[in-house]
């Protein structure tokens, strides 16, 4: 069974350089905060991240205070068995109520539960359709 939520997400856009993974999590982790889910790439001269923390307020003062760009987006967390096709029928439900997605990320870890996070312009729909 699919539990979905609204959450928000830091995004912060950072030099892509070597050791900014580094830099970014240690910010966070210096702050005291726990870092729940995390996505990054690199696109050119910038560095991506999206990352779910335990308390964003905390993480995104000590990321300022290194002088990252960084800001709140709400997204969608959704946890669900970590059972073969759990994953196809919460996309099927997504489908077929049309939801766009902007992006999506997520793990299984190696509990029983999986948890995937999206960013999709309707977070209300998309939770009417995990529902």
């Amino acid at each position: 069974m699919a539990i979905a939520k609204k959450v928000k997400e830091i995004v912060v856009v950072a030099p892509n350089r070597t050791g900014m993974l580094s830099e970014v999590t240690g910010a966070i982790a210096d702050s005291g905060v726990n870092i729940v889910a995390m996505s990054a790439y690199g696109n050119g001269a910038n560095a991506n991240f999206m990352i779910v923390t335990e308390d964003n307020q905390k993480a995104i003062g000590a990321l300022k205070a290194k002088k990252f760009e960084a800001k709140e987006k709400e997204i969608v967390s959704v946890s669900l068995s970590n059972k073969v096709g759990a994953a196809k029928e919460m996309a099927k439900r997504l489908a077929q109520a049309g939801i766009d997605l902007d992006y999506c990320y997520g793990s299984t870890g190696n509990g029983q539960e999986a948890l995937f996070l999206f960013s999709t312009r309707d977070v209300a729909r998309c939770l009417d359709a995990l529902k």
